[in-house]
């Protein structure tokens, strides 16, 4: 019952609300209240800082996590191990990625790693900020997860692929049968334009442009991006992971001069890392890689 107790824990930090993690879990709100009462008592510390906006750790809360994460992580390791005797593989791994590569890659890699593990389970959060990627890495909310490199110091990547930012044009633009498309260019283009909050390096690629384009259309979403330029609306900048989403009739054309990031796998340096997610970063790294 403790363990159960750990992961209620656990969940709840995660999470920052105890009807979420009850949700997830499959409890009643009040039984994850209580499990979380019960250690409060048994400890004699308050682990949790209750409000209207939800629950974080307290300072003493802090302290015991890493421990609680680790007593977790050793009894889902013993099962694995022992499930691992009699041929099966179980488990559950924490995935943090954002869009691209949840649209582009999650999918296929999924497919082709349950097929050899069956048994193993994922959990997928997406966020569009890496450093936040990295923050759940470090924190234990994921065991691995997909950044932009380099990484942060505390963890340990893996380069997988180097993604370029390429011009997206109509099919019928004067420069959709040229070898490349000259940056300058941009300027004398309609523009459509991803929001700022959702890519790092686009922004940082347009705000250092000595003539940014005119910015016709700003939109959140890549499909619509697409959708528009195919429609000779305007043309776009985007990274070559999406190249593959060959649905739509539009040219990708790399620049005059090559803008890109580095794309890893991380997990955390100093955590020991479950066998199942180790099964998973070596097929990551397999695939990809």
């Amino acid at each position: 019952m403790s363990l159960q107790k750990y992961a209620a824990l656990l969940k709840t930090v995660e999470l920052g609300s105890i009807s979420l993690a009850a949700e997830q879990m499959g409890y009643t709100q009040s039984a994850v209240s209580r499990m979380i009462l019960d250690l409060e008592k048994e400890w004699g510390v308050e682990l949790l800082y209750r409000s209207r906006a939800g629950v974080t750790a307290s300072s003493e809360g802090l302290r015991l996590l890493p421990l609680v994460r680790s007593i977790v992580a050793d009894c889902a390791e013993l099962e694995f191990t022992v499930n691992e005797l009699h041929g099966l593989h179980t488990g559950l791994i924490r995935v943090g990625t954002f869009t691209s590569v949840a649209n582009m890659w999650i999918p296929s890699l999924l497919v082709s790693f349950q097929k050899l593990y069956p048994g193993i389970e994922f959990t997928l959060m997406n966020s569009e900020n890496y450093s936040e990627i990295e923050d759940w890495i470090q924190h234990g909310q994921v065991d691995c997860g997909f950044v932009s490199l380099p990484a942060m110091t505390d963890l340990q990547a893996h380069f997988l692929k180097r993604d370029t930012l390429v011009a997206v044009l109509p099919p019928d633009h004067p420069l959709a049968g040229s070898s490349v498309f000259p940056i300058a260019r941009l300027q004398d283009e309609p523009f459509i334009k991803l929001k700022e909050d959702t890519d790092n390096e686009l922004s940082n690629f347009l705000a250092h442009l000595s003539s940014p384009p005119k910015v016709r259309y700003e939109v959140n979403s890549d499909h619509m991006i697409l959708s528009m330029v195919e429609s000779g609306l305007g043309i776009s900048v985007m990274h070559s992971l999406l190249a593959d989403m060959n649905r739509y009739r539009v040219v990708w054309k790399r620049f005059d001069l090559q803008q890109h990031r580095d794309i890893g796998i991380a997990t955390a340096r100093h955590a020991r890392l479950s066998s199942a997610a180790k099964l998973f970063v070596a097929h990551v790294r397999a695939q990809i890689g």
